[in-house]
């Protein structure tokens, strides 16, 4: 498995897409300063899910991001895509080409994706650190880490071996069994610490169950007695209802017999009261007719003598001698009675004969209208006058209204007559409805009487079939409660004086028991019961505790056992390997690890670094010359390389510190190992670049833009530009 390729936009100084196609073997990456050649390597250790502005040469996560220049703005966001070669299936995913991609956009919101797909960054770093990558990333070596390597402490140096071994997740799993393991031992403690105060409460528990026990029993028998009390007052109170029931029965009795004879009563006294209104009635419209009938002879023997007086008064007028006038004249009174002998006279009220006689004169018609005995009559000629009718005509039509008016006295006084004859009978008729109500009055007053008598006897039994109903209730009510009193199937018992009396002795002598017992907690049995169960379910999680403090405690030893193990593995493995690098580094000489003490009582032993140039004596690195430091740390970080193998190894500018002697064994080694490993060389010395398989070239023109152009020195002559 090999890192085929590293795709680039937006990135600090490639706002342009980039896509670096690597191969196995030595590539070397070279340009001049500030060119942006770092660029590449910190665009790996930042895809690779590096959260350290540090590591990035930046303060600030958005320092990544393309800052822009006076011709070009900034980025908005910016990816960085790593594609690793896995056609040997060496890599922790059954695929052929496993792509990591990291994304930041700017305001901070970052995404990862493995193939395409959207993953957490622990995915990423949990995937990367299957091939090598994770952590500290050892396979990555970026400026100034070799000046770090030789100021660092023997404790640090084991850091790296450790990071070398793989150890970092064996010991964060083992730092999560620490943590687990002091908090169930917390646990633990707690559950001892509670099961002891269950116990301690579970004595006077037990105490006050018992005597809850015994208070119950007693109340029990309580219980029994009174209830056995209370059903033979039950038995006495059932027969005092029948008692009761039979005397409220014989006063209901007596109560619907008076009920009975005052209804009678009732009807009777109705009876008469519609007799007496009847007979009120007939006397009263007797006397209304005898009084109209009265009324009527008056107003006729008045109109019969005003009838004579218009008579007499006409035949007068007829008799008056009348002179005639020539010729035509306007209608008159004296015309209008000449010739009413030959109208037709109508009886009609006083205003219309006015408003006739206003219309006749409109017309230039005879009429005339006459008053007598309070009617009035009128008459009028269908034509208009034209002459003065002759006298005689006028004496013929006053004579024969007298006659007319003759006539009705002679009616009037008729009538009259007939009148008269009908006021015997209608007094008859007054004076037997009197009587009648005379009678029906007495009547009724007997009756009053009566029913006066019979309300009082009614009421009176009411009230006896009250008191005895009141007195049912309350037995009623007496029964009820001690019904409450009594279990659901208990019936009633009959008892006589003395065995009820023993009874009542055996109550008090056992509520003076329990009184003697004093306040009981009628719950304490079932606490105690709860609490029983809450101590059996404690000392279940205590050993479940307990066994899960046992098992953490084997999977913290396993995991040690497990670190120190590999450490050794591995520590022996860089051992070799340093030995080998740095007989290769210091032809002549040799060099070797060596444990140092801990720094602390509790800590664990560094690593010294040893090395004896040729024709030198043994000697630490902190004691030798600049270059041989340089090569010494160098040795050691091909050393931990080799003892864990990486996809790729990424060297920037490590060779810095080195003469070209020693820049030629560095190279040697690259050449030595290309086979094993791929390297990844950010350089810019000539023999360096002698060693490189591929050289890629990274320049930036005055826009600030890097650019990179590729060259395989054995096939490819010409340069290659990649930029997008």
């Amino acid at each position: 498995m090999y890192l085929r390729s590293v795709s680039i936009r937006g990135f600090k100084s490639f706002p342009d897409p980039v896509e670096v196609r690597l191969e196995p073997g030595v590539a070397v990456v070279v340009g001049p300063n500030g060119s942006g050649k770092s660029n590449v390597a910190d665009a790996i250790v930042w895809a690779a899910g590096s959260l350290s502005p540090s590591e990035l040469r930046a303060e600030r996560p958005e320092d990544v991001l393309y800052a822009g220049s006076k011709e070009r703005p900034a980025a908005d966001w910016c990816e960085v895509e790593l594609v690793f070669d896995n056609e040997d299936g060496g890599g922790p995913l059954d695929v052929a080409e496993l792509s990591v991609t990291r994304r930041l956009h700017r305001g901070g919101e970052g995404e990862y994706l493995v193939n395409r797909a959207r993953v957490r960054r622990t995915d990423v770093v949990e995937l990367l650190a299957g091939i090598g990558l994770a952590g500290e990333m050892h396979s990555i070596i970026g400026q100034g880490r070799v000046e770090e390597i030789l100021g660092s402490k023997p404790h640090e140096r084991r850091a790296l071996v450790e990071e070398a071994a793989g150890l970092g997740t064996f010991k964060r799993r083992r730092h999560r069994a620490e943590l687990k393991l002091a908090r169930v031992e917390v646990q633990a403690e707690r559950a001892r610490d509670l099961e002891d105060e269950v116990r301690k409460r579970l004595r006077p528990l037990a105490l006050q169950a018992s005597a809850a026990e015994r208070a119950a029993k007693l109340g029990e028998e309580i219980e029994r007695l009174r209830a056995r009390l209370a059903a033979a007052e039950l038995e006495r109170i059932e027969a005092r209802l029948a008692a009761v029931e039979e005397r409220l029965t014989e006063a209901g009795q007596e109560r619907r017999r008076q009920d009975e004879r005052l209804e009678g009563v009732l009807v009777e006294r109705r009876q008469a009261e519609d007799g007496l209104a009847e007979a009120a009635e007939r006397h009263e419209h007797a006397t209304a007719a005898l009084y109209r009938l009265r009324s009527a002879i008056e107003r006729l023997d008045l109109r019969r003598e005003r009838l004579e007086e218009t008579a007499a008064a006409l035949l007068a007028e007829a008799e008056r001698p009348r002179v005639r006038s020539a010729g035509r004249s306007e209608p008159s009174f004296q015309r209008a009675l000449a010739a009413a002998g030959g109208w037709a006279p109508e009886q009609v009220e006083l205003g219309e004969a006015v408003a006739r006689l206003e219309r006749a004169h409109a017309e230039r018609r005879d009429a005339l209208a006459a008053v007598s005995g309070g009617e009035t009559w009128f008459a009028a000629d269908a034509k208009a006058a034209a002459f003065d009718e002759p006298a005689t005509r006028r004496e013929d039509v006053l004579r024969a209204l007298a006659e007319l008016a003759a006539r009705a006295a002679e009616s009037c006084g008729t009538a009259t007559g007939a009148s008269s004859r009908l006021e015997p009978a209608l007094r008859a008729r007054v004076d037997a409805g009197g009587s009648r109500a005379g009678e029906l009055g007495k009547e009724l007053r007997r009756l009053g009487g009566w029913e006066s008598e019979l309300r009082r006897a009614a009421a009176e039994a009411a009230e006896r079939v009250s008191s005895v109903g009141i007195e049912r209730a309350r037995l009623e009510a007496e029964r009820d409660e001690v019904l409450r009193r009594l279990p659901e199937d208990a019936e009633a018992e009959a008892l006589t004086d003395e065995e009820a009396e023993e009874l009542r002795a055996q109550l008090a002598r056992h509520e003076r028991r329990r009184e003697a017992l004093g306040q009981v907690n009628p719950l304490a049995a079932e606490e105690h019961a709860r609490e029983k169960a809450r101590l059996e379910e404690l000392i279940v999680q205590r050993e479940d505790l307990e066994r899960s403090l046992t098992e953490l405690a084997s999977l913290r030893d396993e995991l040690t056992e497990t670190v120190e193990r590999r450490f050794e593995e591995t520590l022996r493995e860089v051992e070799r390997h340093f030995e080998e690098v740095a007989g290769t580094l210091f032809p002549g000489g040799r060099g070797r690890l060596i444990r140092a003490e801990p720094e602390e009582e509790e800590g664990e032993p560094g690593i010294e670094i040893e090395l004896q140039p040729a024709g030198k004596r043994i000697t630490r690195l902190s004691l030798l010359s600049g270059g041989e430091k340089a090569l010494g740390a160098i040795s050691f970080l091909f050393a931990l390389f080799l003892a864990r193998p990486c996809p790729f190894y990424l060297l920037d500018e490590v060779e810095a510190a080195l003469d070209d002697a020693n820049i030629g064994r560095f190279t040697a080694l690259l050449r030595r190992f290309s086979g094993r490993a791929q390297f990844i060389v950010v350089t810019h010395q000539k023999r360096t670049i002698e060693a490189a398989d591929i050289l890629y070239g990274v320049t930036m023109g005055a826009d600030g833009i890097s650019q990179v152009v590729s060259k395989r020195l054995a096939a490819e002559p010409e340069a290659r530009a990649l930029s997008a």
